[in-house]
């Protein structure tokens, strides 16, 4: 009993999988690496621009100090307006995994309602399904459910 007592307090907490990644695609290497070395994509993931846009934030970046060739900028620009451009879908969050903070990014309800979730599944395992995670009391099903395309489970 000791034993998988102290393993369980060697090992890291689900929630360490659940940091935000860049959709697969052609030019996800150069934004790492030229976006990733100032800051995580935890930052930028989420938000949603025109090429216009992304093009005006790299300008910027490059004003303040981001370095890369010109064919980088290029494969940055590309892929921003291709996979985090406004018409692009959003991020998914992993309910099982998903902090309270990253449900709250991903879907727009309240912290209330997402450490509500968290403990939920903290309290009765993993869901399965969009009907388990409706049975967490005191969240808006509603709201949960116009944004079910968000939803991984």
């Amino acid at each position: 009993m000791k034993f998988l007592l102290m393993l369980t307090m060697l090992l890291p907490p689900a929630a360490a999988d659940e940091k935000p990644r860049l959709p697969e695609g052609p030019g996800k290497a150069a934004t790492e690496k030229m976006c990733g070395t100032c800051h995580g994509v935890g930052i930028f993931i989420n938000r949603r621009e025109s090429r216009e846009g992304w093009n005006g934030i790299i300008e910027d970046m490059l004003h303040r100090g981001m370095k890369g060739e010109d064919e980088e900028l290029g494969e940055v620009s590309d892929y921003l307006a291709q996979f985090l451009s406004k018409s692009a879908p959003g991020a998914k969050v992993n309910m099982n995994v998903g902090s309270a903070k990253a449900i709250v990014s991903a879907i727009g309800i309240s912290e209330a309602q997402a450490a509500a979730i968290v403990k939920y599944r903290a309290e009765n395992g993993k869901f399965k399904s969009l009907d388990d995670l409706l049975k967490v009391p005191g969240i808006d099903g509603a709201a949960i459910e116009s944004q079910k395309a968000k939803l991984d489970f």
